[in-house]
């Protein structure tokens, strides 16, 4: 047993020497501190600056690293490469005044003195987001639309004040497209006060918002009650889908898009695809969500450009199959990648390309589309002009008309 407890003893040793903490890199080899960089050029930019220098003249020089502090109080090291002659600094807010220390390091760690330089960065792009920021009473809740020219990410945080007079979240809308919406639904249509406010990356928040707004009254149609009805002759169904219209609205192809889960047209002539169904009920529309197949999202017969088509008029519907005759145009609209419109692989789609897609594309219709029953939706192009198109569900919203 005595033999057994020292051999423990020896690998525990080696083990506990062989685990312990060991420099990364080159062991210092001399306490000599290297030059300073010289001639610092600051350009100021949006919430930080980009400073150009002269390296020192060191054969061992590892980095050249900035310290300073931002506004908030936070401490801030960034380091950039031995064979970069610039540095770049962000994280500011407002327009203010800073001091910079630019300080080279050597292999041996070795610091050379700092070298203070100024800046005064611009105000930070929140600034401009929150200055163009627009917000409207919409259907059900509220719309708001704003430009973020830089396309950095930021987050458009909204509140709400609850029954105890204080305010809490509502909707965060993270993003970092030029052109942004979000739409916050599911609210009644009472006054209902509304804080908003823009926050960057390095926790910079803009003032805040505050707005008294009054959601429209919308309920979700009830699919239950809708019906499909007969295609157009100059069209036919994929074996790939389904031939039951009713898969658009049962509510499963928005998780799952089987071949019993999606409906897919083709068509040979040049006649443009679309389906017509009864909403089982006549009502003002305000808005209608649309998915794709989640293998294919935004890529091959996922629908590009769409229209929606109404009527109120039970003769005009069940009329000729193949005719718009008595239909009105109720509303228009593009599918847009978040992206850009550039890259069709799935593999290639950012987490918000996704997103927007898992949640549903969201078109609105304009205040003067007439009270319809019978819709066509009609796909003008597919996001690759094929002659095909392949929906997993749709969602309309709206007011009643009795």
């Amino acid at each position: 047993m005595k033999k057994l407890s020292y051999t423990w003893t020896f690998i525990l040793m080696v083990l506990g020497f062989s685990c312990s903490e060991q420099p990364i890199g080159q062991y210092p080899v001399d306490k000599v501190a290297p030059q300073s960089i010289a001639n610092p050029v600051v350009q100021n930019i949006k919430g930080g600056a980009t400073i150009t220098y002269d390296l020192p003249k060191e054969a061992d020089l590892l980095f050249i690293k900035a310290v300073f502090t931002l506004p908030n109080g936070n401490k801030k090291v960034v380091e950039t490469s031995a064979f970069a002659n610039s540095i770049a600094i962000n994280g500011f807010a407002k327009s203010a005044k800073a001091t910079v220390q630019l300080i080279s390091v050597d292999k041996s760690r070795n610091e050379s003195q700092p070298v203070d330089v100024q800046i005064e960065p611009l105000d930070s792009p929140i600034f401009d987001i929150f200055a163009n920021l627009k917000v409207i009473s919409s259907f059900g809740g509220i719309k708001l639309t704003w430009t973020n020219a830089d396309k950095k990410e930021v987050v458009v945080g909204v509140l709400t004040k609850n029954a105890d007079g204080k305010y809490a979240s509502l909707e965060n809308f993270y993003t970092s497209v030029a052109s942004g919406l979000g739409v916050v639904r599911g609210l009644k249509p009472l006054p209902t006060e509304f804080a908003i406010f823009i926050r960057d990356i390095y926790d910079n928040y803009t003032d805040t918002l505050f707005t008294t707004l009054t959601p429209w009254d919308e309920q979700k149609l009830d699919k239950k009650l809708f019906k499909g009805m007969t295609l157009a002759s100059f069209f036919t169904l994929s074996s790939y889908g389904s031939s039951n219209m009713g898969v658009l609205w049962d509510d499963v192809s928005t998780n799952i898009n089987t071949n019993t889960t999606m409906y897919y047209v083709n068509t040979t002539t040049t006649e443009k695809i679309f389906i017509t169904f009864d909403l089982g009920v006549s009502a003002k529309l305000s808005r209608f969500k649309f998915w794709g197949r989640t293998t294919w999202y935004f890529n091959l017969h996922h629908p590009k450009e769409i229209e929606i088509w109404g009527t109120n008029d039970a003769a005009v519907a069940n009329g000729d199959r193949d005719s718009f005759t008595g239909w009105k145009l109720l509303t228009s609209g593009i599918s847009t990648k978040p992206s850009g419109p550039d890259v069709l692989a799935d593999n290639l789609l950012t987490s918000e390309d996704r997103a927007l897609a898992a949640a549903g594309e969201e078109f609105e219709f304009p205040l003067e589309a007439p009270v319809s029953r019978y819709i066509r939706f009609r796909c003008l192009r597919t996001w690759t002009d094929s002659k095909s198109m392949f929906l997993g569900e749709l969602t309309f919203w709206g007011n009643i008309v009795k």
